[in-house]
């Protein structure tokens, strides 16, 4: 009987190697780019036709290869990395695993130029299916010029693989930006299709970030860890009302990686400040012990094991947390609640009314001057059908509202330069969350390091446990033993600092079992509990997300038991 089992022909192991390594054209230029940068390069020129398909060419100034080491470098697991066992364990170059050069010569037209300052003359080799098929010397500077030409062209099935050269444009731009963005200290031309797309000179990181994400409209703010052998750095974006999608970057010893532990971490800092985390942007540099990291854990290094990543994690998320507390710390000078200043500068455009610039409206004691409002027409603007329609479109179309904050109470806006709209920070938090939980079936919920204990009393305890089904679809991950409550998470948009609070107020309520009031009693005091309290200092873009999550709601004027959420202020009233 013949065996089943044989040894791979040595073309089909190159090929499954290769494949491990150089997916699309950007897994070549990432490559490329790695090799001249361990060979000290300073200055970078990139060409690239058909989005890589046709010509990935890169020349750099660096130390070059002898005409031995040419001819090595396309050997697989040749590589001038790595000498010891213990150099596997302490990684400090780009490439190290003698794949690289190996993998792109056997898919690929490979072409190498190479001179060192040792050598007269360079050397140029043609090589195809991983074999030299010419070489000829060559007079040429020190530094290197490595073409890869036609891509996957023995492999049609993979080249079938291929997106659109749009898509593969972007991969290749993408693997080029995470590079300089790491090396900053280098000089980069880039050319597509004989076209120079991109010129970078020496730059510190936060022109980097500018140069490359001219669009990055975010406001980053620089992070600085220091402990025992490890440094953190870079920057991370305030939260704002830009639906956007942020731009993520992790760096590990100044190679860019996938780590979603760190990634959780980090947007986890968030908790509370953004409705949808991928609209933050975060570009996070970790220098660590080379000896604390671990590389061999993906074929292209775009994954890493560190040591200590709990540790660095937490202390990531911290000062994150640290750093938006800090942002929006209420200043001294807002805390004075006497005056209303509503200024031509801070509302723009939206001016109530046609004052010189440099003049203010001013109201004093604004709160003590709330009897001057007509409770009853801003009833008749609330039922106006036309006028909330107006009101909404100017809202949801709005791409931003102008907002201030009066006495820590009131929300203030303008409309279409005619109304100034008071919108009642308390009632109108209350408003949203209470649809919130009464149209979703389905709720995210937050997690606890530790469960937060609420004694019980006998009666409460009851009363919670008729309605324990409830709270747990509500998002209340929770524990009902020995007298006591033992909370897990809690719904996303509740926070943290107001659960005590839910839990005391529902437990007070005698909640019977099966009734069918149940369920709209529950909303009721969690919306009300949970709800931003009268008195507390809100940042603008919270105060913004407010007012359009507000008449987003199916009835923005009047909370559920009837009390009027905003107030219309017409010219007249000043």
């Amino acid at each position: 009987m013949k065996n089943i089992i044989q040894f791979l022909p040595e073309k089909i192991i190159q090929q499954i190697a290769a494949g491990e390594v150089i997916q699309r054209p950007s897994s070549v230029l990432r490559e490329l780019l790695e090799n001249a940068i361990d060979a000290n390069a300073k200055k970078i020129d990139v060409f690239i036709k058909d989005s890589g398909k046709t010509l990935i060419q890169l020349i750099d100034d660096g130390i070059g290869m002898s005409i031995d080491d040419a001819k090595m470098s396309i050997q697989r697991h040749a590589t001038s990395k790595v000498k010891t066992t213990d150099d596997v364990f302490k990684i400090k170059t780009k490439g190290f695993r003698g794949e690289a050069l190996a993998s792109i010569a056997f898919v690929s037209q490979l072409e190498i130029q190479t001179k060192n300052k040792e050598n007269v003359a360079g050397i140029h080799l043609f090589i195809e299916e991983g074999k030299i098929k010419k070489q000829v010397p060559l007079n040429m500077l020190k530094g290197t010029r490595i073409s890869v030409k036609n891509i996957f062209y023995k492999l049609p099935v993979r080249r079938q693989f291929l997106k659109s050269s749009r898509v593969e444009f972007q991969h290749v731009i993408y693997e080029f930006y995470k590079i300089i963005l790491a090396h900053r200290n280098i000089t980069y031309r880039f050319y597509h299709n004989n076209k120079i797309i991109f010129y970078f000179k020496k730059a510190s990181l936060i022109e980097r970030i500018k140069e490359i994400f001219k669009n990055e409209k975010k406001i980053l703010v620089p992070i600085f860890i220091k402990k025992n052998k490890i440094l953190v750095e870079g920057f991370v974006s305030v939260p704002d009302t830009s639906v956007k999608k942020g731009n993520q970057f992790i760096l590990v010893n100044q190679r860019c990686v996938t780590h979603f532990f760190l990634h959780k971490k980090i947007i986890h800092a968030y908790n509370g400040f953004l409705k949808d985390f991928k609209t933050a942007s975060y570009f996070i540099f970790i220098f660590i012990d080379y000896s604390l990291v671990n590389w061999n854990i993906h074929p292209t290094k775009k994954e890493v094991k560190l040591e200590e990543e709990e540790m660095i994690g937490e202390m990531i998320q911290q000062e994150i947390k640290n750093i938006l507390f800090y942002q929006y710390k209420v200043k001294e000078k807002e805390l004075k609640n006497d005056k209303f200043l509503l200024s031509y500068k801070l509302l723009k455009k939206d001016c109530l009314f046609n004052h010189d610039k440099d003049k203010v409206i001013q109201l004093e004691n604004l709160e003590n001057s709330f009897h001057k409002i007509n409770d009853y027409n801003s009833d008749v603007f609330r039922k106006n059908f036309q006028f909330m329609n107006e009101l909404s479109y100017y809202v949801y179309h709005k791409r931003k509202i102008e907002t201030l904050q009066i006495d820590n109470k009131y929300i203030i806006f303008v409309l279409n330069n005619k109304y100034m709209i008071l919108v009642d920070q308390h009632r109108a938090h209350q408003n949203i969350l209470f649809e919130f939980f009464l149209k979703n079936k389905t709720f995210i919920s937050q997690q606890f390091f530790f469960p937060i204990k609420v004694r019980l009393l006998k009666k409460e305890y009851v009363s919670l446990n008729n309605i324990k089904n409830d709270l747990i679809n509500f998002g209340f991950h929770l524990y009902i033993c020995d007298e006591s409550v033992y909370l897990y998470s809690v719904p996303e948009n509740i926070q943290k600092n107001m659960l005590v609070e839910i839990i005391q107020n529902i437990i007070t309520y005698n909640f019977i079992q099966g009734e069918k009031n149940n369920k709209k009693k529950l909303i009721q005091i969690i919306s009300k509990s949970g709800s931003i309290k009268s008195g507390t200092k809100l940042y603008p873009e919270k105060m913004e997300c407010i007012i359009k999550d507000l008449f987003s709601c199916h009835n923005p004027s009047y909370t559920n038991s009837g009390d009027p959420i905003f107030f219309v202020l017409s010219k007249n009233f000043f």
